[in-house]
């Protein structure tokens, strides 16, 4: 955001372009959500009608919350409805609003103001984690892992850290050290251990601001891996990876508990005084794996194809008539 959009706002806000702005993240943003959540509703509809109940995500009644971007926002929603990786578009949408007005503190700011800022941000997520955290809808520990309720405020100390990190690399602060492939290894490493060993989520969140800074600020090995043509690829998909996974598993569900009832309504209709047994078997772990591999496969091409002829599409055409012009982004390489 701070590459795309720094220099329109590095001196304050103006309306003109504050319109333009926000009718971009609009054409990038909402096009695929909109499909996504339609896509959701109707697999939930399906569902609901063949198995007979609903639960906090196959909730049809979230869907004007959803297609206003507002279910996240402390309304009354247990848990992520519908497309539930959504929730963080709808508290990152709201966060783009105030994201302009927020930028020029930033990029202005002195060193010994970045000091103060990051003892802020890091005070800021302590506070989440265990004053807002154990308060939230589902937990009663503490945890930054709110999404429906606070998730609004999780986004906003993301972007606060995200901001913050784009001026250190203006001024390539630590440049030298920073750089170097070790560097990258060790911070890529270090987030897999915390991961794994279950370590409080405030240091599992400290490490991408490092992963970040050290790719962007690497010439040699990371580059080289990074500049990859499938990762290009994989990164220009990401956002459709990110919104239709959830689509495409529960239209599976769909088909399958459609199937399922046909089989069952059949059985039934052949079958007087008979009861149907349950028949649970032992998890299949090579077949789990295969179907893995598969959905993950399935994902990524759904993903490209939506990237190609929706994505791509949609947002050229809102920008046309929402008469915007697309930044091209042109990130100069770092010299030592």
């Amino acid at each position: 955001m701070c590459y795309a959009y720094g220099n329109y706002f590095r001196e304050g806000v103006k309306t003109t372009t504050y319109k333009k702005y926000m009718a971009a993240r609009f054409a990038r943003v909402y096009p695929l959500h909109f499909v996504t959540t339609i896509w959701m509703f109707v697999c939930s509809l399906i569902l609901i009608h063949v198995t007979g109940h609903g639960d906090e995500i196959l909730n049809p009644k979230a869907l004007p919350a959803s297609l206003l971007l507002i279910q996240s926002m402390h309304v009354s929603f247990k848990v992520p409805p519908l497309n539930t990786p959504s929730w963080s578009l709808s508290t990152e949408w709201w966060v783009y609003i105030l994201f302009p007005f927020c930028l020029p503190f930033f990029i202005q700011v002195k060193n010994k103001g970045k000091v103060l800022i990051t003892i802020g941000i890091i005070a800021f997520y302590i506070f989440l984690r265990n004053v807002i955290g154990p308060i939230s809808n589902s937990h009663s520990g503490p945890t930054i892992a709110m999404t429906t309720d606070f998730g609004f405020l999780r986004c906003l100390a993301g972007f606060f850290t995200g901001m913050l990190l784009f001026t250190f690399h203006e001024q390539r602060l630590g440049y030298n050290i920073i750089k170097r492939d070790w560097f990258f290894i060790i911070s890529f490493l270090g987030l897999l251990g915390a991961m794994y060993f279950g370590i409080t989520d405030i240091i599992i969140v400290a490490f991408f601001p490092l992963i970040l800074i050290a790719a962007a600020y690497n010439q040699t090995l990371v580059k080289k891996i990074l500049d990859k043509h499938i990762l290009q690829r994989l990164g220009d998909w990401s956002f459709s990876i990110y919104l239709v996974h959830v689509p495409i598993i529960f239209t599976i569900m769909a088909i399958k508990a459609v199937q399922t009832h046909i089989v069952i309504n059949k059985t039934v209709a052949n079958t007087v005084h008979t009861s149907i047994p349950t028949v649970v078997s032992a998890p299949n772990y090579i077949l789990g794996f295969f179907k893995c591999i598969i959905l993950l496969a399935l994902t990524i091409l759904l993903s490209a194809l939506f990237y190609r002829f929706l994505e791509i599409p949609a947002r050229n055409y809102f920008n046309k008539k929402l008469k915007t012009k697309h930044k091209e982004i042109t990130i100069k390489t770092l010299e030592v």
